[in-house]
């Protein structure tokens, strides 16, 4: 084909699951991750992504009739089992003064309570057609399979603790925070799964953290959850909080440092297409082949404060602008960290926002800020800590 068609050849051959270049082997990266040279062959196997799509169809067809069954048998011998409740203790003040903090409304899906597991290339069908990362430590987190041993977590304190004394010698503010997993926000979509323990990793470490911490930590999974009651805060095709979703994050965040707060929902102007379909991405299936049937809320922060350098694609960005907060901010963190960009840049003058795979490149902006903030979503918590172990080795 290639020989008599080559035109017909590229079509069916290439990626076309994302609108960017092909990608091509770092070099000078290769001996620490071979990620890049996975995704160069990737991106060249002829034909992968129309197999896979033609693979897809053909396995829809035939789950969709042993799904059939399986809800009906399913429904006679599952029985919902109460869900474990844990305290968190005091959560932010309210935005509103002498307005209460409203209790999460249990959403219950309309739809049976049985609904069986079903993965396809690492992403979980979940209720509705939500799709839900199942590699990358995301099922382990939502069935606690995976919690910390005492002496993890009395490492991730200590070290913490150590760079928070380090900080606060230099005259620094040092923030810890975590971005809940989506299907921690919506369980309700996620499928019937055994959960083993729902007192699940992440919620034991903050708590530990909590007490034993002498930075500030954050975790907004009851401040994700109670504003997915009003909008839709996380994409519905994609694993990271939406604009809006990102924006309540943001709140807490400020929270914890004396930031002024805002009502997120005075910045909504509307409703656009969401454009984050990362998980349709992984299974392979190309653009044309899935509905965009997702929304979010439009957003306009603060529009009369001026950024400039602000480029959410870049695994390192610096911005400047006119907001109310002069002082050098710098974040380092992973892709959930993007969507808080546009309002963190608004409210301090000077901002470093970088990767955390990149932050040996911003070593001086590191030292020279005057609030340094950690991100790391939940299933990737660890990364934190290796992320404050590599500021400790900056500093000393």
């Amino acid at each position: 084909m290639r020989l008599i068609s080559p035109e017909t050849y590229k079509s069916v051959s290439v990626v076309e699951t994302e609108k960017r270049e092909m990608q091509q082997i770092e070099w000078s990266n290769l001996l620490s991750t071979g990620e890049s040279l996975s995704g160069f062959v990737d991106d060249r196997i002829p034909f992968r992504y129309t197999l896979i799509s033609w693979y897809k169809s053909l396995s829809d067809a035939v789950d969709g009739q042993y799904q059939k069954v399986a809800a009906v048998v399913g429904q006679k011998l599952y029985t919902a089992k109460e869900e474990h409740v844990v305290e968190r203790g005091e959560t932010n003040k309210p935005i509103v003064p002498g307005e209460e903090v409203q209790e999460v409304a249990e959403v219950e899906p309309e739809i049976p309570n049985f609904y069986p597991l079903k993965v396809y290339q690492d992403v979980i069908i979940g209720r509705g057609g939500w799709l839900f990362l199942y590699g990358e430590n995301e099922i382990e987190c939502y069935t606690g399979t995976n919690i910390l041993s005492e002496e993890e977590t009395q490492h991730y304190i200590n070290i913490t603790n150590q760079l928070y004394d380090m900080c606060q010698a230099r005259g620094k503010e040092l923030y810890i925070y975590f971005a809940p997993n989506k299907s921690s926000v919506y369980p309700n979509f996620m499928p019937t799964v055994e959960v083993v323990e729902s007192y699940r990793r992440i919620q034991q470490l903050y708590q530990r953290m909590q007490q034993d911490c002498k930075a500030p930590v954050a975790f907004p999974l009851l401040e994700e959850m109670q504003a997915s009651n009003h909008y839709q805060v996380y994409y519905k095709y994609d694993s990271h909080w939406n604009h809006i979703g990102a924006l309540y994050g943001t709140n807490v965040l400020y929270s914890y440092m004396g930031v002024e707060q805002t009502d997120p929902a005075q910045w909504i102007t509307g409703v656009q297409e969401a454009d984050k379909y990362e998980l349709y991405t992984y299974m392979g299936i190309p653009d044309s082949n899935f509905d965009h049937d997702d929304v979010e809320c439009a957003v306009d922060y603060r529009p009369e404060v001026t950024v400039k350098g602000l480029d959410v694609d870049k695994m390192i960005c610096h911005t400047t602008s006119d907001g109310a907060n002069e002082k050098k901010l710098c974040l380092i963190g992973d892709s959930f960290r993007v969507n808080m960009m546009p309002y963190i840049s608004k409210d301090f003058t000077k901002c470093t926002f970088v990767h955390r795979d990149y932050m040996g490149d911003v070593k001086s902006d590191i030292l020279n800020s005057d609030i340094i903030v950690i991100e790391a979503v939940e299933r990737y918590d660890y990364e934190a800590f290796h992320t404050i172990q590599r500021v400790i080795n900056m500093m000393k």
